[in-house]
């Protein structure tokens, strides 16, 4: 059964967060220093929690969009994490706002796509290519070497097979790597993908 907007919120108020790490992904600081995102420009963070991730974007001189489906998680985000370049909103990645239809030129993917059911995941891409512009790319890094793909989460861990699957529905794979660095607690549990926007 999905989690609700409710239990997402409960769990902020909860501080029942162990995704939150409290800085931002190792892997996004690999990309950034790589200059995977350019100067200028939209990027979207779904399920941007505490803003972490949002916050390096922005530094990097992009303008980020944290989306959370918890009123908590954005608030403390807000708190934690403001700044030039940065906004957040409340909304359900599924559902966005009218008007953010292809107005992004990235999404940045990390804890989103394995917090949503396994049944969900069709959805999620189709979410990812209707707030994309044409062209415009997905960075994601998955849980993608679970020894029990799909057993319960979240987080729903995967296999790299199984997200090729999802995602070659409409986006064409850049490129994928281990990422070089990741979080203690994640090592080997990580792959990092691009994916453009057909």
């Amino acid at each position: 059964m999905a989690e609700s907007a409710s239990d997402w919120n409960q769990r902020y108020l909860q501080g029942d967060t162990p995704w939150d790490k409290g800085e931002a992904a190792p892997a996004l600081a690999e990309l950034l220093e790589n200059g995977d995102f350019s100067n200028n420009m939209k990027v979207l963070v779904p399920g941007c929690g505490y803003g972490h991730d949002v916050a390096a974007i922005a530094k990097a001189g992009c303008k980020a969009v944290g989306l959370d489906i918890s009123e908590s998680a954005v608030a403390g985000a807000k708190l934690a994490n403001p700044g030039e370049g940065i906004s957040y909103v409340v909304a359900d990645f599924f559902y966005p706002v009218n008007g953010e239809e292809g107005r992004y030129d990235a999404i940045w993917e990390h804890t989103c796509f394995c917090a949503i059911q396994p049944g969900q995941r069709d959805a999620y891409v189709d979410a990812a290519y209707r707030l994309l512009k044409p062209g415009g790319v997905l960075f994601g890094v998955f849980f993608a070497f679970s020894d029990e793909p799909d057993a319960d989460g979240p987080p729903f861990k995967t296999d790299i097979e199984t997200i090729h699957h999802h995602f070659v529905r409409r986006f064409t794979l850049g490129w994928e790597r281990r990422p070089a660095r990741a979080f203690p607690t994640r090592e080997g549990q990580e792959w990092l993908m691009c994916w453009r926007r057909r």
